[in-house]
């Protein structure tokens, strides 16, 4: 019997020893390895979802969910998505919030910048042509993580065709001067440039040595180099294609970079001018960089396939882009 007890106890010991030697080794290829994404389009693996080489773990196998209607976070060893609702009323206290606005939110950190992408509604025909498609329909064919509206590619500019550079591919190489321009550079971070004559002549492909992978023109932009925008230049519909009238409700969204691979997108329903915007966003996080997107029915958040800023009797719109944020992990 002694000996059992002895055999067992040495069982135990050896057990332990091993978890002892095995843990620095997990936690130094979790600290380590860098799961990156292909950033070039390939037509043939899109179209084929056999072959695509993009998305989300199957059986969201390292989904955490806290209160699915409220907050809910996706997390995997390349990614983390915390998203979070806020009703314009709060039903425990009934007070309202200080905009009379329900909005949602998600901060997003990423392990590589290849994993924050754009895609569009049609794969065999990349960023050209007038394809479209809810981003709904466009985050389930991609396996998002996390999915919004882009700038609407295809209707340029609302007068005319708007500079598109996607996943490091130029597709058209016009400007429409009056719109503020986001460039998100190969390491992921953001580049806002604001309206004007001087967009044609600036270098769009490459900046500090850095190749730009995305480029957007909508906007305003209303956080330039953590700096906030003056209000001023934010209401001047001139340059706010979204309209920036309080008594217009149109939803919004809008999109920053926090700091390195760390993000936050912000949709709302029924409308605020795009100063409250601005201060909405700077009083949940600080950012380097805050860029209004399409707004109106175009505003669409979709996390983990599921639309999350849906307003009751709206319907989704079908629009030609999106911007996603994928896994890497390869189970």
């Amino acid at each position: 019997m002694k000996r059992r007890i002895l055999m067992l106890l040495r069982s135990i010991a050896a057990l332990f020893a091993a978890m002892t030697l095995l843990a620095p080794a997990a936690a130094a290829l979790a600290e380590e390895e860098v799961y990156t994404l292909p950033i070039e389009l390939r037509r043939d693996d899109l179209v084929n979802k056999q072959k695509n080489p993009f998305g989300l773990v199957r059986g969201y196998a390292y989904k955490a969910t806290y209160n699915r209607e409220y907050h809910d976070v996706y997390e995997d060893p390349t990614i983390r998505v915390e998203y979070q609702r806020v009703d314009h009323k709060d039903k425990a206290t009934g007070e309202y919030n200080k905009y009379n606005l329900t909005y949602f939110y998600a901060f997003v950190t990423i392990g590589h910048a290849s994993q924050l992408r754009t895609a569009p509604a049609d794969p065999s025909k990349g960023f050209t042509g007038n394809s479209v498609k809810q981003v709904k329909q466009m985050a389930q064919m991609f396996d998002a993580v996390l999915a919004i509206n882009g700038d609407f590619f295809s209707r340029g500019g609302l007068k005319e065709a708007k500079y598109c550079l996607r996943q490091g591919v130029v597709y058209r190489d016009s400007i429409t001067d009056y719109l503020d321009m986001l460039l998100i550079d190969e390491e992921g971070d953001f580049h806002i440039y604001k309206a004007g004559p001087e967009l044609a002549e600036l270098n769009k492909e490459e900046i500090d040595g850095k190749k730009i992978i995305n480029a957007f023109q909508f906007g305003p932009a209303l956080v330039i180099d953590g700096e906030p925008v003056d209000d001023a230049y934010i209401l001047d519909r001139a340059h706010a294609p979204s309209m920036s009238e309080p008594d217009l409700k149109n939803p919004r969204m809008c999109i920053a970079q926090i700091d390195k691979l760390h993000y936050f997108v912000l949709a709302c329903w029924h409308g605020i001018d795009l100063a409250q915007l601005r201060d909405l966003v700077l009083s949940i996080t600080p950012c380097q960089t805050l860029y209004v997107l399409d707004g109106g029915n175009s505003s669409q958040m979709i996390f983990l396939k599921s639309h999350i800023n849906l307003n009751p009797g709206q319907n989704d719109r079908t629009i030609s882009d999106m911007i996603w944020f994928a896994s890497a992990y390869k189970d």
